[in-house]
């Protein structure tokens, strides 16, 4: 990869970019707050930020899928050190390969890439990790049996699955992509599926999930393809879910992958720059999306190095990710953003750790062997200190007001009277909860 070809539209428009990613990071993403002390005693405050509202996520695709202990262990510690968020993967082939029998609890036999989702659940209740569903309808992953049936029994049986999904899930799992590829895949689905699956499946996710947030996920196609050329509205996302929501469905969040699937020797093309890497079409599309009025998430990343193509790729790889992290965490109305696979060798389409199938783009933030690559590192230091919030001050008396980011803090408050910690979750709409009982009272200012 060329450096100055691939991030020449970030460098050319560097001044104008910054510039709104700062001020929207500053708008979006932090708040200004107080703790009010009653009692007129002198005290010092300390506040250090240990968690994000925002979501940072990844894939948990490879979770128990590992022989070695060694590099299991090694990969969870290194997934939950830089993620909030885990996506469980639901693929209807894997979860139930034969009719009736489905994958769900531990002891369900292996199979690569897709753990049963009680093994994904039980590492996020270790690492305090949220899950995500991943996927409930997909034109693809269906399985082999389910063609045998006609339109009428596929409906009852996508129907059972979202029954027996939510009976067992609902309320485990905070949110599902509901329908996933439905504008790009549409022809497929209909094919494989039955005609406006993509409505069933939301009328069914309202059904059967009312209280979780149900997502619709979409890929590069019907998003980043016509940001720079055509703009606004046309965005074919943008257009599928304003025709949904009109018609009364209900759609709580939008997924938009990013995924730069090019050969090596494309990815410095100008039309692939215009609609993927310059910044100002990012925020073009975004603020169009934006515009529906519901969250959302950057929902599958990701940014190649190209398999075993060198330390240069790396060091690429790493800018990339900084860029476009920093410009997708400055935007409204964004909540989260997630990587897609963790490591090297381990993608679909190919055997591990060769270079075949999707593993040809090298799109891990860690290597085959599970080392931390460059992009990794630079993920680190934007989430885990850049935009994490530490601060304090002695002799408070009356009030103790501070900015930072949205999160989940531990407080340290000492007087003459003693030491008094407790816990805070602060948000946009300045909520809070304390695991102990504090000596003040926090607002918004």
């Amino acid at each position: 990869m060329e450096r100055n070809a691939l991030l020449k539209y970030f460098d050319e428009n560097a001044a104008e970019t910054e510039k709104k990613i700062e001020e929207g990071i500053e708008k979006n993403r932090k708040g200004d707050f107080e703790l009010v002390f009653g009692d007129g005693e002198e005290r010092s405050v300390a506040l250090r930020q240990v968690g994000h509202a925002f979501k940072f996520g990844c894939n948990a695709f490879m979770i128990g899928g590992f022989r070695d202990e060694k590099k299991e262990k090694a990969y969870l510690e290194k997934f939950a050190a830089l993620f909030n968020l885990a996506v469980v993967p639901l693929y209807w082939d894997a979860l139930e390969p034969e009719e009736g029998r489905l994958r769900f609890g531990k002891d369900s036999e292996y199979i690569y890439r897709r753990p049963a989702p009680d093994v994904v659940l039980e590492f996020c209740r270790q690492y305090g990790i949220e899950p995500k569903g991943h996927c409930l309808l997909w034109a693809f992953c269906n399985p082999q049996w389910l063609q045998k049936y006609g339109e009428k029994d596929k409906k009852r049986l996508v129907e059972k699955r979202f029954e027996e999904i939510a009976a067992r899930y609902a309320e485990k799992i905070p949110s599902f992509d509901v329908v996933n590829e439905s504008a790009s895949t549409y022809a497929v689905g209909r094919k494989a599926l039955f005609d406006d699956y993509e409505e069933f499946a939301l009328d069914l996710g309202a059904k059967y999930f009312p209280r979780s947030r149900k997502f619709l996920n979409e890929t590069n196609d019907s998003v980043w393809n016509y940001s720079w050329a055509r703009g606004g509205k046309y965005v074919p996302f943008y257009m599928q879910a304003k025709k949904l929501l009109d018609s009364g469905k209900k759609i709580d969040a939008l997924g938009i992958q990013y995924h730069l699937f090019f050969r090596e020797e494309r990815i410095c093309d100008d039309e692939i720059l215009k609609s993927y890497l310059h910044p100002l079409a990012h925020y073009d599309v975004l603020e169009t999306l934006a515009g529906l009025g519901l969250p959302m998430q950057i929902s599958e990343i990701t940014l190649p190095s190209y398999f075993g193509r060198g330390e240069e790729n790396e060091r690429i790889q790493a800018e990339l990710a900084d860029r476009l992290y920093r410009l997708w965490f400055s935007v409204g109305g964004m909540e989260g953003i997630d990587y897609w696979n963790l490591a090297d060798g381990y993608a679909t389409g190919a055997e591990q750790g060769t270079g075949e199938g999707e593993n040809y783009y090298g799109g891990g933030l860690l290597s085959y062997d599970l080392q931390e690559k460059p992009a990794y590192k630079a993920l680190d230091r934007l989430i885990n200190h850049t935009w994490k919030t530490c601060v304090s001050e002695k002799g408070v008396r009356a009030r103790f007001s501070f900015r930072g980011f949205y999160g989940q803090y531990e407080a340290e408050v000492r007087s003459a009277k003693g030491t008094d910690t407790f816990t805070l979750a602060l948000d946009e709409d300045g909520a809070y909860a304390a695991d102990g009982e504090s000596r003040g009272a926090l607002l918004r200012r």
